[in-house]
C-alpha cells in the first residue's frame, strides 16, 4: 500500500527531488510507516523506479535498455561498454552481474548514479555469449572431474559431466563445452570435447594462445586458390612501366634464421661526397590486389604473429617466402625509394617508383658486422657488394647522428632471443647483440619510412601514419621523481626528447641505468596506426609511416597502394 502511495507521489512531482522527511510529511506518515519508508525507498532505487542523488529522491528515468559488451573485473564487478560510443560505461556491481561472462553482449538497465556521479545498473539479459567453450586444466578426484579455466575472467571452475565427455588425464589442457553457464551463485558445467595435450608442452602453450585469442590460423580456400594462381617467376608483362635496377649491387641483410626477405639496399657515393641510397621493398601490392580473397585474409590478420620457433603468417608461404621474398640471384618486383643525401646526411631529393631488381647477395647481420670490424677486408663477397658496405656504415652514422641531434630517444632496453631445443622446449634466453649491421639497416628503413610519409602527406593522400604521442604529464612526473631519487634531474621543458636523452646519456654507466630505462619505457605511450598525424615522439619525427614490411604488416601494404 505504501509503495503505491510513493509511486503516485513521484508521478505527481516527476521533476522534483525530495528528501526522505519531505516525503514523510507530504504522505502524512507516522510511527511504523516512517520506519517502513526507508526500506521501500531502498527497494525502489534498486529496481530503477526511483533515483537517489545527494540524499534526494526523484522519479526514475524510464530509459531504454542499454546494449553493450560486458567486461568483468578481477574483484567480481564489471562494466558494460555501450554500443553507442557517446554513452558512458555503465558500472555493474557484483550482485547485479547475474550470469554474465567477460565479453558477452548484454542488455543492461541503468538504476541510477553512485556518490561520485557514475552511472550504475544491472544486467537484465544475455544477448550473445562470447564463449561457447573454454580451455583449462583437467582435474579428477574420487569420481568427480572439473576444469580450471586458463582465463580466470571467463570462469573459476567448470564441472565436467562425464556422460558425453571424451577421456582426459589430470594435468592435460582440454576444451570444455558449456552445458550450463556459471553464475554468481553456482559454477558452470560442461563436457570435454577436445584434449590439446600436457600443460607443460610448449606446443600446447602456443596452441592455447591461438585458441584463446581466436587468432586466424588457416587461410580461406578462395585465398589459397588465389595464391596458387600467382606466378612463381617474373613474366614480360610485369616489367611494363618499371625501372630496371638489376644492374645495382642490391643486397639483403637479415638474421641468420630469416626465411623471407622484404627489403634490399644499395649505396653509391657521388660527387661532392653525396650518397645515393636505394631501398627496395617487395611489391606485395602487385600480387595482393584490393578486395581480393588474399587481401581479405591479410586484412583480417593485420600482421604476421610470431611465437618462439613458430609463425602465423599474414600471407601464404608461396608469397611470403616465394615470389615476394627478395631471394638472391632471382628477379623480383619491388617498390623503390631512391634517396639522395648530402655529405652531412641531409636528404636533398627523394624519388619513388615501381622497379625490378635482382639481389646480388643474401647477407647476415653477423657477416656484415664481422666484415666492417676487420682492418683488412678479405672475404668472398663480390667486389661491388664489399665496396659499398663501408659507405653504408658511414651514411648510417651520419643519419644516426642527425636523429640524435633532433631528439630521437635511444633506450638501452636489450632484445632477447629464446633458444629452443629439438622438441621445441626453451633451453636458454639470451640478449640479442646489436651490431653496426643492425643499426645500418635500421637507419635506412627509418629514412625510407619518413621519406614516404613526407611524400604522401605533401600530396594530401589519406594513409595510415605510425604515431607515437608524447607521454602524459602524470607519467612524466612519476619518472621525474624516480630519476630524482637516483640522483639525476629531469626538466620538463619544450624539447622534451633532448632532455630525456641527456638524462639517459648521463646515467648510461651507472647501476641505475637499467631501472631508469625500463621505467621510461613504461612511461611512454604505445605507438599506434591512425589516419591522423600526431607525430612520432620517440623518433622525434613530424611524419612517420610504415612502408618497409608489406609481407608481414597490412598497414605497409596500404601505404604501398
Amino acid at each position: 500500500m505504501l509503495e503505491k502511495k510513493l509511486c503516485n507521489l513521484f508521478k505527481r512531482y516527476p521533476h522534483k527531488s525530495l528528501q526522505r522527511r519531505d516525503i514523510a510529511e507530504i504522505l502524512n506518515l507516522h510511527g511504523g510507516e516512517r520506519k517502513q519508508l526507508t526500506a521501500i525507498l531502498r527497494k525502489m532505487v534498486s529496481d530503477g523506479m526511483v533515483e537517489l542523488k545527494k540524499g534526494r529522491y526523484r522519479q526514475g528515468q524510464q530509459t531504454q535498455a542499454i546494449q553493450g559488451t560486458f567486461s568483468l573485473a578481477e574483484r567480481g564487478y564489471g562494466f558494460v561498454r555501450p554500443e553507442i560510443s557517446q554513452r558512458e560505461d555503465l558500472f555493474i556491481p557484483e550482485k547485479s552481474v547475474a550470469d554474465a561472462m567477460h565479453g558477452d553482449l548484454v542488455s543492461a538497465q541503468q538504476l541510477g548514479f553512485d556518490r561520485s556521479g557514475r552511472p550504475y545498473g544491472k544486467i537484465i539479459k544475455i544477448l550473445q555469449r562470447a564463449h561457447r567453450s573454454v580451455l583449462g586444466i583437467y582435474h579428477q578426484q574420487r569420481g568427480r572431474a572439473w576444469v580450471v579455466p586458463l582465463d580466470q575472467y571467463v570462469a573459476k571452475t567448470v564441472y565436467v559431466r562425464m556422460e558425453g565427455s571424451i577421456d582426459a588425464e589430470p594435468g592435460q589442457v582440454v576444451r570444455v563445452e558449456f552445458l550450463r553457464y556459471p553464475s554468481a551463485k553456482s559454477a558452470g558445467s560442461g563436457r570435454v570435447v577436445e584434449v590439446l595435450g600436457d600443460q607443460d608442452d610448449p606446443q600446447v602453450d602456443i596452441e592455447t594462445v591461438i585458441r584463446t585469442y581466436e587468432l586466424p590460423r588457416y587461410f580461406s580456400m578462395p585465398a589459397l586458390v588465389e595464391a596458387e594462381s600467382v606466378a612463381t617467376g617474373i613474366v614480360p608483362e610485369d616489367l611494363t612501366d618499371r625501372t630496371d635496377l638489376r644492374g645495382l649491387p642490391l643486397v639483403t641483410i637479415d638474421g641468420e634464421t630469416a626465411k623471407d626477405f622484404d627489403d634490399a639496399v644499395a649505396l653509391r657515393q657521388e660527387e661532392e661526397g653525396k650518397f645515393r641510397l636505394w631501398v627496395c621493398i617487395a611489391d606485395v601490392a602487385h600480387y595482393v590486389t584490393t578486395k581480393g580473397a588474399l587481401d581479405g585474409d591479410a586484412r583480417e590478420r593485420g600482421t604476421s604473429i610470431y611465437f618462439p620457433g613458430y609463425c602465423l603468417p599474414m600471407l601464404p608461404e608461396n608469397l611470403s617466402n616465394g615470389i615476394c621474398s627478395l631471394n638472391p640471384h632471382e628477379d623480383r618486383l619491388v617498390m623503390a625509394v631512391e634517396l639522395l643525401f648530402d655529405n652531412r646526411g641531409h636528404c636533398v631529393k627523394a624519388d619513388f617508383y615501381p622497379a625490378v631488381m635482382r639481389s646480388a647477395a643474401r647477407l647476415t647481420y653477423t657477416e656484415v658486422a664481422n666484415f666492417l670490424s676487420l682492418a683488412e677486408k678479405t672475404n668472398d663477397l663480390p667486389v661491388s657488394v664489399a665496396e659499398q658496405l663501408p659507405l653504408m656504415a658511414e651514411l648510417a652514422g651520419l643519419l644516426g647522428k642527425m636523429r640524435r641531434e633532433r631528439g630521437c630517444l635511444e633506450l638501452d632496453v636489450p632484445d632477447v632471443e629464446i633458444e629452443l631445443d629439438e622438441s621445441g622446449f626453451p633451453r636458454a634466453v639470451s640478449k640479442t647483440k646489436r651490431t653496426i649491421a643492425h643499426r645500418l639497416i635500421e637507419e635506412f628503413m627509418l629514412a625510407a619510412n619518413e621519406a614516404v610519409a613526407d611524400f604522401l602527406e605533401k600530396r594530401n593522400y589519406s594513409f595510415l601514419y605510425r604515431v607515437h604521442e608524447q607521454p602524459t604529464l602524470d607519467k612524466l612526473q612519476e619518472f621525474q621523481q624516480l630519476a630524482a631519487e637516483c640522483g639525476v634531474g629531469l626538466v620538463l621543458q619544450k624539447n622534451l626528447q633532448r632532455e630525456i636523452q641527456r638524462l639517459l646519456d648521463e646515467i648510461a654507466e651507472r647501476p641505475e641505468a637499467r631501472l631508469l630505462n625500463q621505467q621510461l619505457l613504461r612511461s611512454l605511450q604505445q605507438a599506434q596506426y591512425t589516419p591522423l598525424n600526431k607525430g612520432h615522439f620517440g623518433l622525434a619525427a613530424q611524419s612517420y609511416c610504415h612502408f618497409t614490411s608489406p609481407i608481414r604488416r597490412y598497414p605497409d601494404l596500404q601505404v604501398h597502394r
